[in-house]
């Protein structure tokens, strides 16, 4: 074994210097051993004066870079010893070269997920795998396991404002993980899924509106609307709707974002006798029809239409027709509300229904939990509502079980089996 100063440098340790890890900072001390074949490193972008080693595969092409752990030079020297000897027992016995360093794939899948249609599911993988990236940038494939899992949670609740996360934040986290790493297996950089930890917590129920403060808020929808400024008026006329045919439905608030015209039918109905509205949306589980609960969301859909015909009609024309393609829930332009939820809070804020008798802050998918419990307490059953709902049976009983022991009455579709007809049409008012 040999050993060298900073200005010491075999001919593998200058090529690693300049390439790898090293790019990423200037190197402010630096040691060589083994002839070049372990190079340690300090980098002056590192707060901690933390020894980095970069480690000649043996019998093999590419360098294994690590971090030692240690600002000490005797454990650091002792860490990168220890696994270039463990690479030359693999490389002996035929096993398989060290694994990939999990920042580069990580960016791969990023770019996969970017690359793709916009959907609310793969912004929220991206926005996590970004937050963890820092964390794992460094780390091989031979470091995954439960407890590096465990880590990266510890990590998350260390970012976070609270310094908390709830128990279905965190079983998001490992379902979005478990998706990247099942693509790494496929991809061949892992070979196999570890076994991800247990989430403790019982699952409470979701914040939503009770019938007292759900007539408080459609008072207040009332009022809201009754401003002079034109464009306040027009963007607060939407939010009105948009927060009645949410809770009508129960569609999420992605499946809303994406919503068009032609995704609205009427089923069943004749004169003077309403019909039942079905929309048919995309989200996380599938494409699926959704039967509103309550006529009225005819009418919540019609003010839609109506304001956005008087937008579109040119002064001396004849008005015009909805393009079927074009989005519902949309801005004057045509273009889509990214979000409702700053007007919404100010609606629930004015309405002083903030949060629910849990005191937990309510949010615009409390709407969806309020048509999951008002369905429920109306006697719909748990399996025709998680069809209505795209979500499964066991979801609605954990989280909505609190209402499931009110007594049955007609389930939500039979209505429609009823009558006469059964067959969809295009809304009249969209002819």
């Amino acid at each position: 074994m040999s050993k060298s100063g900073s200005n010491d440098f075999s001919s593998a340790a200058i090529a690693a210097e300049r390439t790898g890890s090293t790019a990423k900072g200037a190197v402010t001390e630096s040691k060589t051993f083994r002839d070049g074949l372990i190079y340690l490193y300090k980098r002056a972008d590192f707060k901690k004066p933390t020894w980095l080693c970069r480690v000649k595969v043996p019998n093999g092409s590419g360098y294994v870079n690590r971090s030692t752990g240690t600002g000490d030079e005797h454990q650091a020297f002792k860490f990168a010893d220890d696994l270039y000897n463990q690479l030359l027992v693999k490389s002996l016995t035929g096993q398989a070269p060290p694994s990939k360093l999990m920042g580069p794939a990580i960016q791969s899948y990023i770019d996969r997920l970017e690359s793709q249609p916009k959907k609310l599911s793969l912004r929220y993988k991206v926005l996590l795998l970004k937050r963890i990236k820092p964390f794992l940038d460094r780390k091989s494939f031979d470091d995954v396991s439960t407890s590096l899992l465990s880590k990266v949670v510890d990590e998350l609740i260390a970012q976070s404002k609270t310094g908390r996360l709830s128990p279905n934040t965190i079983k998001r986290t490992y379902s979005d993980l478990k998706h990247f790493l099942q693509w790494c297996v496929d991809e061949g950089y892992l070979a196999a899924l570890p076994r991800f930890p247990k989430v403790n917590g019982v699952a409470s129920s979701r914040p939503h509106f009770d019938a007292k403060d759900w007539a408080k808020l459609t008072r207040q929808l009332r009022e809201f609307v009754k401003v002079e400024n034109r464009a306040v008026r027009r963007d607060r006329m939407m939010l009105r709707d948009y927060v009645l045919i949410l809770s009508n439905t129960g569609i999420r608030v992605g499946e809303a974002r994406t919503l068009k015209w032609r995704d609205v039918t009427e089923v069943g109905g004749s004169a003077g006798v309403p019909g039942t509205i079905v929309v048919t949306v995309s989200g996380k589980t599938g494409k699926r029809e959704v039967v509103a609960r309550s006529a009225d969301v005819k009418k919540y859909f019609k003010r839609i239409h109506e304001l956005r015909i008087e937008e579109l009609t040119v002064e001396g024309k004849p008005k015009p027709k909805l393009d079927p393609n074009s989005l519902v829930f949309c801005h004057k332009d045509g273009e889509p509300v990214g979000t409702f939820k700053k007007s919404f809070l100010a609606l629930l804020k004015l309405a002083n229904v903030e949060r629910d008798t849990h005191g937990n802050l309510r949010t615009l998918y409390s709407l969806r939990h309020t048509y999951a419990t008002f369905c429920l307490q109306h006697g719909v059953q748990v399996y025709t509502l998680a069809k209505n709902m795209g979500t499964s049976v066991a979801m609605i009983e954990q989280y909505y079980g609190h209402t499931t022991n009110i007594q049955s009455a007609d389930e939500l579709t039979k209505r429609v089996r009823k009558q006469s007809s059964g067959a969809s049409s295009s809304l009249s008012w969209l002819e």
